[in-house]
C-alpha cells in the first residue's frame, strides 16, 4: 500500500469530518431557531386566546371596539398562520440537514474502515517483508556453511 494513498485518504477523511462538524453546528443552530420559533407560535396562540377572553369581559361592546377586535384577530390569525408555515419549513430543512448529516457521518466511518483496513494491510505486508528478508539472510548463511 502506497503512503501516499494512506495519507490522501487521511486528509479525505480529515476533511469529510470538518464538514460533517459544521453540517452539526448547523443543524443545531437550525434546531434552536425552530425552537424559537414554536416558543413564540405558543406565545402567538396565547395572545390571541387572551384577546379574545379579553373582548368576553367588556361589558358594552361599541361598534369601534368591536371592529378593533375583528382586526387584531385577524392579524393575530395570520401571524399565527405564517408562523406555523415558517415552523414547518424549518422543521423540513432540520430534516433535510438531519438525513445530509446522516450521510456524511457514514462516510467519515467508511473513510476511518478503509484506511484502518489499509494500514493494517499495508503493515502486514512490511511484516511479510521483514519476515522473507530475515529468512532469506537465514538461507544465505545456511548455504555459506554448507560448501
Amino acid at each position: 500500500m502506497d503512503d501516499s494513498k494512506l495519507r490522501a485518504v487521511g486528509r479525505l477523511q480529515q476533511v469529510e469530518e470538518k464538514m460533517r462538524d459544521r453540517l452539526g453546528q448547523q443543524l443545531d443552530t437550525m434546531r434552536q431557531r425552530q425552537q424559537n420559533m414554536q416558543e413564540q407560535l405558543e406565545q402567538l396562540a396565547d395572545l390571541k386566546s387572551h384577546s379574545g377572553q379579553s373582548a368576553r369581559s367588556v361589558p358594552a361592546l361599541n361598534s369601534a371596539l368591536l371592529m378593533n377586535l375583528n382586526r387584531v384577530d385577524q392579524m393575530l390569525q395570520k401571524m399565527l398562520s405564517h408562523h406555523e408555515q415558517e415552523e414547518a419549513l424549518m422543521e423540513a430543512e432540520c430534516h433535510s440537514v438531519q438525513k445530509v448529516l446522516e450521510h456524511k457521518h457514514a462516510r467519515v466511518k467508511g473513510l476511518e474502515q478503509a484506511l484502518e483496513r489499509w494500514r493494517t494491510r499495508k503493515n502486514y505486508e512490511k511484516a511479510r517483508k521483514e519476515q522473507k528478508l530475515v529468512e532469506d539472510m537465514i538461507n544465505a548463511r545456511c548455504r555459506k556453511r554448507d560448501p
